[in-house]
């Protein structure tokens, strides 16, 4: 089975990582480090591939800033992860050696051939760090509107109603399971450079029954916040997602493998396409008059997102360029050896 999902996003305070809870989460956790172009992401593709091959489980990590790298992989059965850990999402071994250990990429750089190439690199990378104060910049100005959204709806006849939505969730859904809860954070969705993208396939991988909320006025968190209270209660694996534009507080997609359930918002920005158990709109509970007032913030929120993603567009480019100058210089052959190595080691088949 194959989930995809992120554990960084670029959010309204900048980029925040959820990386630092797989510390909780597996017992082997080797960390990547290495440049840019030089095969983090193909090798952490190729022990994923090798690990569905062998009919195991793996989550993908994407990169938000590029959707079409890896920033991760995970193997729940082996409790195991690789994981990109340069910047943005910086992360270092608690204890090196044994369970936690580095992979050092950047051995596999010929530095002495690519030193005439280096003040052309700085330049490129210093180019593209000047492109997410923008990116910030956009989704701090999405947030400031998304807060009179959630000013507006903040009323206890809303939250009454959502209450018991949630209520009536958590009667048909959720049984007793265990007395020893856990919570995953991660993003199910992400501001990329190929626009707002939403993991579509994850929930229906992961839950038999997909329950989607229509939700364009920030009223899903609070019915899967009493949701994931009642879920943890009662002893459920879950795992809550957050929205980048409100990456800290209550989730904006609910999975729960353990009951085989999920809850997916569904937005103008973030819209959910695939097939689902049911369908409920959650926007009918707010009044036609607060609807047409809160429709301009709406718009404007949808048009601040899109700059966003033309700032990391240029970004991206920028990062290519990088690539393109690191490429030349980088021992594949080498890299390639080192995947073949760990997937035969890591499956105990050497």
């Amino acid at each position: 089975m194959e989930s995809v999902f992120y554990l960084g996003a670029s959010t309204p305070k900048g980029f925040v990582s959820h990386f630092d809870s797989l510390f909780r989460e597996v017992r082997q956790l080797t960390i990547i480090k290495g440049g840019p172009g030089c095969g983090k992401s193909t090798f952490m593709r190729t022990i994923g591939a090798a690990a569905q091959e062998r009919g195991l489980d793996v989550s993908y990590i994407l990169c938000s800033s590029d959707p079409d790298s890896l920033d991760g992989i995970i193997l729940p059965q082996l409790s195991a992860a690789y994981v990109d850990g340069t910047a943005p999402h910086v992360l270092e071994p608690k204890l090196c050696g044994g369970s936690m250990n580095y992979l050092n990429f950047g051995e596999f750089y010929d530095s002495d051939a690519m030193r005439p190439n280096e003040e052309e690199i700085y330049s490129c990378q210093k180019k593209n760090a000047a492109k997410y104060p923008h990116v910030t910049a956009c989704l701090a100005a999405a947030d400031a509107l998304l807060e009179s959204v959630r000013i507006a709806t903040a009323s206890e006849i809303y939250f009454e109603e959502l209450g018991a939505i949630a209520e009536c969730f958590g009667l048909s859904t959720l049984k007793p399971v265990s007395d020893q809860p856990v919570l995953l954070k991660r993003f199910l969705s992400a501001i990329t450079p190929k626009g707002p993208k939403l993991c579509e396939k994850t929930p229906s991988a992961l839950c038999e029954r997909v329950y989607v909320l229509r939700d364009n006025y920030a009223l899903a968190p609070h019915v899967l916040s009493l949701l994931l209270e009642k879920a943890q209660a009662l002893g459920h694996t879950c795992i809550a997602c957050y929205s980048p534009l409100l990456p800290e507080g209550k989730p904006s997609h609910l999975l729960i493998p353990t009951a085989d359930v999920a809850f997916v918002s569904d937005s103008r920005d973030f819209p959910y396409t695939e097939s689902c158990f049911c369908r409920i709109d959650l926007d009918s509970t707010i009044a036609p008059p607060v609807r047409k007032e809160l429709e301009f913030c709406g718009k404007t929120v949808s048009s601040l997102l899109y700059q966003a993603v033309h700032h990391l567009r240029e970004a991206k480019r920028l990062h290519d360029q990088m690539e393109q100058l690191c490429r030349p210089f980088v021992d594949f052959t080498a890299a390639d050896r080192l995947a073949k190595k760990t997937v035969l080691e890591l499956f105990g088949e050497k």
